[in-house]
C-alpha cells in the first residue's frame, strides 16, 4: 500500500513558497475551536451546578475551575502556536521518554480516583494530571518522528511493524497497567491511524497488532472484574438499571427527554442526582436534554467540521513530520469525541471517555489546547487552503 501522505522528502524542496501563508494560523480551525469551547463552558455550568451545590455547597465550584484552566489552556495554545514544529522533531525521543517515565512513576507513586491509579500530583501545588493524557501527544510526536526518519529506508517487518509496534504498545501496556482501558484503546487507535496513513501494511498490522491487542485485552478483562462486569452489563438486556447500568440508563433518559428542540438551557432534569457527575463523561446527554435532537446534530456537525479542517491542514503541511503530527492530533480529537458519544448513547460499553473541550477537567483541557496550539503552528506554514 502506498502512503496517503504525498509530501515526502523530495516534495519538501519543491513547495511553492508563494502558496504558503506565513505567520497566519488557520482562522477557520480557530473559529470552530472557540465556538466548541464556548458551548462547552456554558454546558459545564449548566450540567454541574446542582451537583456542585449538593457536594460542595457552591454551585459555581466546577465552572470557576473550568474557566481558570480554560484561560491557562488558551495561553498555552497561543504560545505553542508560535513555536516552530521543527523543535518537536528535534526532541521527539526526549518527549516520549519523559512520558514513559511519568507512566512508570504513576504506577508506584500515583494516586487513584476510583478503582484505578492514574494521577500524579504536581509538587508544591494542589494540582494533578494524568500522564496518559500527555502520552497521547507523546505517541503522536514519537511515531511521526520515527516514520519521517525511516521513510526512505526499505520496508522490512522490523522497521515497518516491530519497532513502531514497540513504541506504541510499550506505552499502551503501561497505560493498561493503570487499569485505564479507555485510555489504552484511544492511544492504540491514535497510533494505528498514524501508521495507516503513513502507508504501513494493513495485513501486517492486522495480523501482528490485532493479535497483540486481542491477547492484551483478554488478559486485562480476565484479571479485572470491574471491566468485565461493564461488558457483561452492556451485553445483558436484563442488567440491573438501578446499579450496573444506572448512569447509562439515566443518560439515555436525558437524551430521550430532550425531544426535537430540547428542554432549554439550564432546564435539564436528569442532572439532579440522576446522571452521576453530569459535568464529566456524560455531559453530552445533558446537552441533548437541553438542546434536543437539533442541538445534538449541531454539536456533532461542529466536531466533524473541526476534524475535517484539521485533516485539511495535515494534508497541506509542507513536510512529512508536520503532516503526521497534524493528522495524529486531529485523529485524537475525532476518535475521543465519537467514542464518548457512542458510550453515552449505549452503543458501546461504558469505558469512561471524556468529550474533548466539553467535559469538565482541568489538566485534560490544558493538554488538549496545547495540542491545538501545535496544530495551529503547523497551519501557519501549511500550503494555502480554502
Amino acid at each position: 500500500m502506498k502512503s496517503m501522505i504525498t509530501i515526502g522528502k523530495k516534495e519538501e524542496k519543491k513547495v511553492n513558497e508563494n502558496k504558503i501563508k506565513k505567520n497566519r494560523v488557520d482562522i477557520k480551525l480557530l473559529t470552530l475551536l472557540l465556538i466548541i469551547l464556548s458551548l462547552g463552558t456554558l454546558m459545564v455550568f449548566s450540567a454541574s451546578y446542582p451537583y456542585a451545590n449538593s457536594h460542595y455547597n457552591d454551585s459555581l465550584y466546577y465552572i470557576k475551575r473550568q474557566i481558570i484552566f480554560l484561560l491557562i489552556g488558551l495561553f498555552v495554545m497561543y504560545i505553542l502556536s508560535r513555536v516552530p514544529v521543527g523543535l518537536y522533531k528535534k526532541i521527539a525521543p526526549v518527549i516520549y521518554s519523559i512520558c514513559i517515565i511519568l507512566l512508570i512513576i504513576v504506577l508506584f507513586g500515583g494516586f487513584s480516583e476510583g478503582v484505578a491509579k492514574r494521577w500524579l500530583g504536581i509538587p508544591g501545588t494542589p494540582l494533578s494530571f494524568q500522564p496518559s493524557e500527555l502520552m497521547k501527544l507523546g505517541i503522536i510526536i514519537m511515531l511521526s518522528w520515527y516514520i519521517d526518519k525511516f521513510s526512505e529506508k526499505k520496508k522490512t517487518i522490523i522497521n515497518e511493524i516491530v519497532l513502531p509496534g514497540l513504541i506504541l504498545f510499550g506505552a499502551c501496556a503501561l497505560v493498561l497497567l493503570e487499569k485505564h482501558l479507555s485510555g489504552t484503546i484511544i492511544l492504540a487507535l491514535i497510533g494505528i491511524s498514524i501508521l495507516f496513513i503513513a502507508g504501513t501494511s494493513i495485513k501486517r498490522m492486522g495480523l501482528i497488532y490485532g493479535t497483540t491487542a486481542i491477547a492484551g485485552g483478554a488478559v486485562f478483562l480476565l484479571t479485572n472484574s470491574y471491566a468485565m462486569k461493564r461488558i457483561e452489563s452492556f451485553l445483558n438486556p436484563n442488567a440491573d438499571v438501578l446499579s450496573d447500568k444506572w448512569q447509562t440508563t439515566q443518560g439515555l433518559y436525558a437524551i430521550g427527554s430532550g425531544g426535537v428542540w430540547g428542554l432549554g438551557y439550564l432546564n435539564s432534569r436528569q442532572k439532579y442526582s440522576y446522571v452521576s457527575e453530569p459535568q464529566n463523561d456524560f455531559i453530552f446527554t445533558i446537552w441533548c436534554e437541553e438542546t434536543g435532537f437539533v442541538g445534538g446534530v449541531i454539536l456533532v456537525s461542529l466536531f466533524l467540521l473541526l476534524v475535517w479542517r484539521g485533516y485539511k491542514i495535515a494534508f497541506s503541511a509542507t513536510d512529512m513530520f508536520s503532516s503526521l503530527v497534524a493528522f495524529g492530533i486531529t485523529s485524537q480529537i475525532g476518535i475521543q469525541s465519537f467514542l464518548n458519544m457512542l458510550v453515552v448513547s449505549d452503543m458501546i460499553p461504558n469505558t469512561g471517555i471524556s468529550l474533548p473541550f466539553f467535559s469538565y477537567g482541568g489538566s485534560s483541557l490544558v493538554f488538549l489546547l496545547a495540542e491545538m496550539g501545535i496544530l495551529l503552528s503547523i497551519s501557519r506554514n501549511a500550503r494555502q487552503i480554502n
